[in-house]
């Protein structure tokens, strides 16, 4: 059986049986897959040091059922200063997790690839990393079909150049203008100065996006009504928050409006 060959990044690494490992990983070519290294946990050259999570690798796989068999794993990157910090490491894994439960299994997607392999030099580098996380998952959101326009109200078509504050509605993917703001729920407030930055995450190459900052006020803002985004379309609390809301819990408290 032939054995397929990609770059990959580490999700999710744990025992599975007397001796393997149970390893989800995202590639560059066939998407997220789920796959045992049989003997990965006797082996001392065979996988060693290749499985951590987070890590960047060139992985070898034959398909097997639901489950592929992975041959060989070769480490690439292993983002030694992303994982000293357990602030950039953190995030690194929420987006892992939502990789994790919001994309489906073998489909290619290879932007959505070049996005997570480019977040996670972003972090490494970055002296910003909420800003990193924000736009990538901003960016995510629009990869995947979900950003509304925001070029306009939702319900009226109202421009944006006839108000200075915006309601935007997460969950059900809208943009409202102040007339419309009555029966929404979960709101974040915008100004056009954002919605314009928002709007240029999705379009911008992504060589460039890391350019673009988020005002620190904003920042906490947008990244709640994201989490408010995902927690409604996966139906599950967010697992890796309990580490992040020990290191900024005020990013993470719940919205109360």
């Amino acid at each position: 059986m032939k054995i397929l060959t990609a770059e990959a990044i580490i999700l999710t690494t744990r025992d599975y049986g007397e001796s393997d490992r149970l390893v989800s990983f995202h590639t560059d070519n066939c998407g997220k897959i789920r796959g045992i290294a049989k003997g990965a946990r006797k082996s001392r050259k065979r996988f060693a040091n290749t499985f951590e999570p987070c890590s960047l690798v060139e992985l070898g796989w034959r398909e097997k059922n639901s489950l592929v068999w992975i041959e060989t794993c070769k480490l690439v990157e292993p983002y030694i200063p992303m994982r000293e910090d357990i602030h950039k490491w953190a995030l690194a894994a929420l987006f892992s997790e939502v990789i994790l439960e919001m994309v489906p299994e073998g489909e290619a997607q290879p932007d959505l690839f070049l996005l997570h392999k480019e977040m996670l030099g972003g972090l490494e580098k970055d002296k910003d990393p909420w800003n990193v996380l924000i736009l990538t998952l901003l960016r995510f959101q629009a990869l995947l079909g979900y950003m509304p326009a925001l070029d306009g109200c939702s319900v009226c078509g109202r421009s944006l150049k006839t108000s200075s504050k915006w309601y935007w509605e997460s969950c059900r993917g809208k943009l409202l203008c102040p007339d419309h703001l009555a029966h929404a729920r979960g709101c974040t407030v915008l100004d056009i100065g954002t919605l314009a930055l928002i709007n240029h995450a999705r379009n911008i190459a992504l060589d460039k996006i890391w350019r673009l900052r988020l005002r620190q006020e904003i920042k906490t803002a947008v990244f709640r009504s994201l989490l408010d985004w995902i927690r409604h379309h996966t139906g599950r609390e967010i697992r890796t928050l309990k580490v992040i809301e020990q290191i900024l819990p005020s990013m993470c408290s719940p919205r109360l409006d």
